[in-house]
């Protein structure tokens, strides 16, 4: 599990247009992977079997807006599939599914059809796309007020040519942005543009044994005791930007200037919160800071760690022969937001630590440098045991710890 994460990608990009849907109180099971985090949907009208919907873990993403996966068409020759758990979805033989007519609908893009139907493109950082027709289908969800769910209409994609490079068992993306194409916005007439989820540490032993859910509307927790953050929407950029201005170690200012965070272009700086991403990568400028001082305080905390080689994405690492001390003298890591607001991350959600094959003990700090445009995102590991509540009409994120095996 720590192997995948360490690797694991990190999916951006693409945006689009809105509609309005009618629904109730929803909600979706989130499931672990070996390194994310897959919301669950029941899919499609298919006569003959029971149930008669499909179901598939799709990669719950803040970071994107599509809501897509892969369908039957892609095994014909010239499409391509990735491995996925189960088989592509059998789109023919669902009697709910209907392909937009080219051009006709608010959330195609003018000119951009395969035949006679919209079609959609999105690529991702890792090399990950998906290529194929957008179509009306129906999503079959949990509810928080009835036993027996509630069905949606929204549009998907229906992915036709795709390639995952880090496959983590999803069979495509739950797009959750502030993309129109997005879940929350497509339903956002009765779930008020409204959203929450509570996760648990992806490294931490107690997630299997957790269960969490995304919801939406009025089933989102009370904002009462939260942390209030303004969100920024910069046009063509479906992200979810947030002011971050400093860093701290064990409650010490790290003193970073806040221009290392600050939003220089389109797709350039600033600071995203991203649950598609696994670890935090930060601003090469403000990392180097925050890696020269964790040095330092961690050569007085613990004089039996020994600098090592970064592994996977994890660019600070060290070993510690035994005897094992887990996460005993590692520090808490605070990001510090605009107007006074923190997020600090315990000593076990910034670190992480694993016995390695040759006896060692591993411990890496779960923050990087970005590799490019010097975009910092707030990973999902860094969220995780916090509940976060979005209100996008607002633009504002509500968030303070908990313990989300509990699933509040």
């Amino acid at each position: 599990m720590i192997q995948r994460l360490l690797l694991s990608s990190r999916p951006r990009r693409i945006s689009s247009n809105n509609t309005l849907l009618d629904m109730k109180v929803i909600h979706s099971i989130l499931k672990h992977s070996p390194s994310a985090y897959l919301a669950k949907i029941n899919l499609g009208t298919i006569s003959g079997q029971q149930p008669t919907y499909k179901e598939y873990h799709l990669l719950f993403d803040t970071g994107s807006d599509t809501i897509w996966l892969q369908c039957e068409d892609c095994a014909k020759p010239g499409n391509r599939c990735f491995q996925q758990s189960g088989v592509p979805y059998p789109n023919r033989r669902s009697s709910s599914y209907q392909p937009l007519p080219c051009d006709q609908h608010q959330l195609c893009i003018l000119g951009q059809c395969i035949g006679t139907h919209c079609s959609y493109s999105v690529e991702y950082d890792d090399g990950s796309y998906s290529i194929g027709i957008l179509a009306f289908e129906t999503l079959k969800f949990e509810s928080s007020h009835e036993q027996r769910g509630e069905m949606v209409r929204v549009v998907i994609g229906c992915g036709h040519d795709n390639k995952m490079e880090e496959f983590t068992g999803e069979a495509g993306v739950f797009g959750m942005s502030f993309g129109t194409r997005s879940v929350v916005n497509q339903v956002t007439r009765h779930s008020q543009g409204r959203f929450s989820y509570c996760l648990p540490p992806l490294t931490g032993d107690g997630f299997r044994q957790a269960s969490t859910v995304l919801r939406f509307g009025s089933d989102a927790p009370r904002i009462t005791s939260l942390h209030r953050l303004s969100i920024q929407k910069y046009a063509g950029e479906p992200f979810y930007y947030v002011d971050l201005q400093d860093i701290s170690i064990n409650g010490r200012r790290l003193n970073i200037p806040s221009a290392y965070f600050a939003k220089t272009g389109l797709n350039k700086g600033g600071c995203v919160i991203d649950t598609g991403t696994g670890f935090t990568f930060i601003s090469r400028p403000a990392y180097n800071i925050l890696k020269q001082q964790m040095i330092q305080h961690l050569a007085t905390a613990d004089s039996s760690l020994r600098i090592g080689r970064s592994r996977g994405q994890l660019d600070l690492c060290y070993r510690r022969n035994p005897p094992f001390k887990g996460y005993n003298h590692l520090p808490t890591v605070t990001f510090h937001f605009a107007g006074g607001v923190n997020l600090m991350l315990q000593r076990d959600i910034a670190f992480v630590v694993w016995e390695s094959s040759t006896g060692r003990e591993r411990v890496c700090m779960g923050i990087s440098p970005t590799n490019e445009d010097n975009i910092s995102i707030i990973g999902a590991q860094s969220q995780a045991n916090h509940v976060f509540v979005f209100n996008l009409p607002a633009r504002v994120l509500y968030f303070g710890p908990r313990n989300c095996a509990q699933n509040p």
